[in-house]
């Protein structure tokens, strides 16, 4: 009884074990597209800020 539980709970750990990392994997993309944008916008709007402080 229990190998045969085993076995047939198998094919279900191994189709969410190969589905999560690549949601994993597009959510880490994403995420570091999004930070990196907003670091971007964060330092153009420190130099953009700095240059025209002293005028």
């Amino acid at each position: 009884m229990r190998p045969g539980a085993q076995l047939a709970r198998l094919p279900g750990a191994v189709l969410l074990a190969h589905r999560a990392p690549r949601r994993s994997l597009w959510r880490q993309v994403l995420l570091s597209i999004v930070v990196t944008n907003l670091l971007l916008v964060f330092l153009a709007l420190v130099i953009y800020l700095g240059r025209h402080a002293g005028t």
